[in-house]
């Protein structure tokens, strides 16, 4: 049972790498090798790449099964590692889009975005004003219409004004303040590990999914910052680079909308979790559970908990009556001050 189980795991981390980084890494270097034969000047020259083929294909070495195996294996590992190339390409296009537009040329991008975005705000409330003001005329048609194109505009460039360079930081950063307004947890960052390990398997599965699909957009990304590098040789590839570029933004968008859900849903259903995990009071409520879960996270220490006194003999209270400074059976003997 377990050989079948891990035969199965193995059988689709084959399949994943394959189509992840195999076959994509194959196509990047035939168009490599076809860049390099058919140059700038003869881009679509194919009769030449043919006669190439020809060529090769008439040695006799490429007819011996050593020589065979032995190229088909540099070519896998090549791919292979035109793909890894690719991850980390990945990975640095998810940096940038993430990044906070508090430096240049970042900080450049942000301010345009946040032009267009005034701009559109100006548009819509000039465009509602006028249709109030025109409300009953014969033009009430084309003001409503006006009203909606401008509404729509606005909606392309973002529901609220922009806070990062990129649509998919401005999310994220939505998400970071809707969490710590809602949830009151202040440092996201700090209690994600934690309240991984409380949601339920269904939710665990979800947001690792829509993680996966988040990093292949990056990945995809990354392999079009790759096939515009082969523009230096054949500018056909600028072509298929910048259309992969394209494709991998506007699913980028898609994926962070998804994941960013998920992450306020899990903080949502399971911060009370987290919090009861870490000790913390039962009473609390709203905003105050996040607020204790990142005060506690920090470092700040536990509230005491009330415990009972414990289980023993009562202490007897003093006679009624009694002569001043006569001490009651038990009462333990101090100091004469008198």
């Amino acid at each position: 049972m377990t050989g079948a189980f891990l035969a199965g795991i193995g059988t689709r981390l084959a399949d994943r790498w394959v189509n992840a980084v195999l076959l994509p890494g194959l196509l990047w270097l035939a168009v490599l090798v076809a860049g390099l034969h058919l140059g700038q000047a003869h881009a679509f020259a194919v009769g030449r790449l043919g006669g190439w083929l020809d060529r090769l294909a008439a040695r006799p070495a490429a007819h011996a099964p050593g020589t065979v195996a032995l190229a088909a294996c540099a070519i896998a590992l090549a791919a292979a590692g035109v793909g890894l190339a690719a991850g980390a390409c990945g990975g640095l296009v998810e940096r940038l889009w993430a990044l906070p537009g508090d430096r240049r040329p970042a900080a450049w991008l942000l301010a345009w975005r946040r032009r267009r975005w005034d701009l559109a705000e100006r548009q819509l409330k000039a465009a509602i004003l006028a249709a109030a003001r025109g409300a009953g005329g014969r033009d009430d048609a084309v003001l409503d219409a006006r009203v909606r194109a401008c509404r729509r505009r606005r909606a392309r460039l973002g529901p609220a004004r922009p806070e990062r360079p990129l649509r998919t930081g401005d999310r994220f950063a939505r998400t970071t303040v809707r969490i710590a307004r809602v949830n009151g947890l202040n440092d996201l960052a700090l209690a994600w590990p934690r309240l991984w390990t409380v949601l339920r398997d269904q939710l665990r599965t979800d947001v690792s999914t829509a993680r996966d699909t988040y990093a292949a957009t990056a990945r995809l990304a990354g392999w079009g910052l790759l096939h515009l590098a082969l523009a230096a040789v054949w500018w056909p590839a600028a072509l298929v680079g910048a259309t992969v570029l394209v494709t991998s933004a506007l699913r980028a968008q898609a994926a962070a909308d998804v994941l960013a859900d998920l992450i306020e849903t899990a903080c949502d259903l399971h911060l009370d979790d987290l919090a009861t995990g870490l000790g913390l009071p039962a009473a609390l409520e709203g905003a105050a559970v996040g607020h204790a879960v990142t005060a506690r996270l920090r470092g700040a220490p536990a509230a005491p908990r009330s415990v009972p006194p414990p289980a023993g003999p009562q202490t007897p209270a003093p006679r009624a009556g009694g002569a001043p400074g006569e001490r009651a059976p038990g009462d333990v003997a101090g100091p004469d001050t008198r």
